[in-house]
C-alpha cells in the first residue's frame, strides 16, 4: 500500500499596496500624464484610493501635505538648518545691490516654496528692492511689499521691466501705518528682512576706509538704542501676527552684529522680544552667504569675526 504523501502548501505572498498601475493611453484617468511616460508609450495611472503621487525624479508627493507642494525628498532637504546653496547673482544683481540688504530672489523663492502652496499670498513689510517679491514671482505666488524708500521701489520696478516679468503689488509707505489697512488673517506667509538696529545711521569702518551705510533710514530717531529698536520691532510684528493666517509661518532675516567692542546676538534678542504664546519660535535657519567677502578686523591683537552668515528666524502663528 502506497504511503499517501501530503501536498505542500503553496503560500502566495500578499502584494504590497499598489501605488500606481500601468494603463493604456486611452484611459481618461491620467494624473500628470506628461510626467510619467514609460518605454511602451503607456502612462502611469494614480489610483483613486491612494494619497500618493509619484513625481519621478522629484520624488513622491502626498496629497495630505497641507503646508506646501514639496515631495517628501524635497521636504527633507528643505529642513536642513544650514543653507549652503550657492545662489546666482542674477535678476539684475548689479542694480539690486545698490541696496545694502538685498537678498537673492531664488533664496526667497526656496523659503516661499517651503512654507506655502502655489497661489498663496506673501507679505514683505520691509520690501527693499523686492527680493521677496521676485522670489514669489519665480514660484507662482502672489506678493505684497511695503517699502518706505521710493528709490528702492523704483529699482524693483526697473528689475521687473528688464526681466520682462509682471510686477507684484508694492506700496510706498511706513509699514507701521500700512499694516493697519489689511484685514485679520489675510496672508499665507510673511518673509522679510528687518532694519538692523541703527545700521542705517552709522558709518562702517573697514581697514582705514570709512563707508556710509546705504541702507534706508527706517525711522525718525537720530540714533536708536537697542532697547528702542527691539520695542519698535515688537509693535510691528504684533501687527504682522494679526494679518497672518492661523497655523501659517513668519520668517525673518536678521544678522548678528559686532558694535562697540562687543558681539550683539540680535537674532536671539529679537526672537525673545517678539515671541509670545500665539507666535511660537519654530526654528533658526542659518544662511551661509558664500558671496560675502572676508575682511580682517582687529589684526594682529584682537579677534573680531567676519560676518558671512545670517539667521532666518521661523515663527508659527498658533491661535
Amino acid at each position: 500500500m502506497k504511503r499517501e504523501t501530503k501536498k505542500k502548501k503553496t503560500y502566495i505572498k500578499k502584494p504590497k499596496k499598489i501605488i500606481a498601475s500601468i494603463v493604456g493611453e486611452t484611459s481618461p484617468e491620467y494624473l500628470f500624464p506628461e510626467l510619467f511616460p514609460n518605454k511602451t508609450g503607456q502612462t502611469i495611472l494614480i489610483e483613486k484610493k491612494t494619497n500618493i503621487i509619484d513625481l519621478g525624479e522629484r520624488g513622491v508627493y502626498h496629497k495630505n501635505n497641507t503646508l506646501n507642494d514639496l515631495t517628501g525628498k524635497e521636504w527633507k532637504f528643505a529642513t536642513r538648518s544650514v543653507i549652503t546653496k550657492v545662489y546666482p547673482l542674477n535678476m539684475q544683481h548689479n542694480l539690486r545691490k545698490l541696496h545694502g540688504g538685498q537678498k537673492p530672489p531664488e533664496l526667497c523663492a526656496d523659503l516661499i516654496k517651503t512654507f506655502t502652496k502655489e497661489g498663496a499670498i506673501v507679505l514683505d513689510l520691509f520690501a527693499g528692492v523686492g527680493g521677496t517679491l521676485l522670489g514669489a514671482t519665480l514660484c507662482n505666488r502672489k506678493a505684497v511689499g511695503i517699502e518706505i524708500n521710493p528709490k528702492w521701489v523704483e529699482i524693483y520696478k526697473q528689475v521687473c521691466k528688464l526681466e520682462k516679468i509682471q510686477e507684484q503689488e508694492i506700496i510706498v509707505g511706513n509699514c507701521k501705518a500700512e499694516l493697519k489697512k489689511f484685514p485679520d488673517n489675510f496672508f499665507d506667509f510673511i518673509l522679510t528682512d528687518v532694519p538692523y538696529w541703527h545700521m542705517d545711521k552709522l558709518e562702517k569702518t573697514r581697514s582705514k576706509r570709512t563707508k556710509q551705510s546705504n541702507l534706508s533710514q527706517f525711522n525718525d530717531f537720530l540714533i536708536q538704542t537697542k532697547e528702542q529698536w527691539l520695542e519698535e520691532m515688537k509693535v510691528i510684528f504684533k501687527e504682522c501676527q494679526r494679518v497672518l493666517k492661523n497655523k501659517k509661518y513668519l520668517a525673518i532675516f536678521i544678522g548678528d552684529m559686532y558694535r562697540g567692542n562687543e558681539y550683539h546676538m540680535l537674532s536671539a534678542e529679537l526672537a525673545n522680544t517678539i515671541k509670545n504664546p500665539n507666535l511660537v519660535l519654530k526654528a533658526n535657519l542659518i544662511w551661509y552667504d558664500v558671496s560675502k567677502s572676508l575682511h580682517v578686523y582687529g589684526y594682529p591683537t584682537t579677534f573680531i569675526p567676519s560676518m558671512i552668515h545670517q539667521n532666518i528666524l521661523i515663527f508659527r502663528k498658533e491661535e
